[in-house]
């Protein structure tokens, strides 16, 4: 799929996430919510994983790294808040407004990105909008246990991305989101048989679990994966900061929520932000190589012996 239509597709898919979280955590807690989530996302990509036949010598011991923070770590800590009264424009501020510096910062000292002064211009123009965008929701934000619990989740989003980009280059994207959803479900059905959870059942509770499961356990998942392959993780991330303007929009209609708008302004900020990040950041590695290329076969037409 091309660029142009895989990065818009990856905001879209991530902005539903939250909407769809936000109804399904009405009519469930977060554990048996998880659990399930991680159960279904299993059950529809552990067969595609391996009828693709790349399983074998796949990483997973890594790939189940990467499950423990991108998947249990992440959500455990995004419903864990909810659940504890942290509202989703904080959620939203903390997860996708910090997380793009975060991971940027951790890809530098990690040795797999360089530092630019561009791309951080842009992550905190970014950020500034994010923060205009969601500041009619933040005036009855709760601190505490539920606040932590998002950090944490953050900390999860920025480090597991960290890992795919590092760790994940050249795994089919199906294996990886195979690995990283039973790794989740092993971790949390255990947690669900010993402390169980409200559960109430109905047509909301099988519709948000469903496109959890499968719409985001497997097709986000597989999105993020190829995008961390083509790009720098910074230049991914950014992409992030998109996502809270496009959640409010699409709250309008879903949840009956109503259109501050800060929101639009904060939208227009956090565009340009993205703009300049993106505009700024790496060229995928083929393209870097075929570049390379270049003035080497100019040297050898030219008699030269290339250095």
């Amino acid at each position: 799929m091309p660029d142009t239509l895989l990065q818009p597709l990856f905001v879209l898919l991530w902005s539903s996430g939250y909407v769809v979280g936000s109804l399904a955590i009405q009519v469930s807690s977060p554990v048996p919510l998880l659990a399930t989530r991680f159960v279904l996302a299993s059950l529809a990509t552990v067969p595609l994983a391996l009828r693709t036949g790349r399983v074998r010598g796949a990483p997973l011991g890594r790939l189940a790294i990467i499950g423990l923070l991108f998947q249990v770590t992440q959500f455990g800590g995004i419903y864990g808040g909810f659940a504890l009264g942290v509202p989703a424009g904080l959620s939203a501020l903390v997860m996708l407004g910090l997380s793009p510096l975060v991971i940027t910062g951790l890809a530098i000292a990690g040795g797999q990105e360089t530092h630019d002064v561009r791309v951080w211009t842009g992550l905190v123009i970014g950020v500034a909008g994010v923060a205009i965008g969601l500041t009619p929701e933040l005036g009855d934000a709760r601190i505490g246990g539920g606040l932590l619990l998002t950090v944490v989740g953050m900390l999860g989003l920025a480090g597991g991305s960290v890992l795919q980009k590092r760790w994940g280059a050249g795994v089919d994207p199906m294996v990886s989101a195979a690995a990283q959803s039973v790794t989740g479900a092993a971790v949390m059905v255990p947690v669900l048989a010993v402390a169980g959870g409200r559960v109430v059942a109905g047509p909301q509770l099988a519709l948000t679990l469903a496109w959890l499961g499968v719409g985001m356990g497997t097709g986000t998942l597989v999105v993020l994966v190829n995008l961390l392959a083509r790009f720098d993780a910074s230049r991914v991330s950014a992409l992030l900061l998109l996502v809270p303007a496009v959640t409010a929009i699409a709250s309008v209609p879903a949840l009956g929520e109503a259109l501050h708008p800060a929101t639009l302004a904060g939208m227009a900020v956090s565009g340009a932000g993205v703009w300049v990040a993106i505009r700024s950041g790496k060229r995928p590695a083929g393209e870097h190589a075929r570049r390379r290329l270049v003035p080497r076969h100019r040297a050898c037409s030219r008699g030269h012996t290339p250095a």
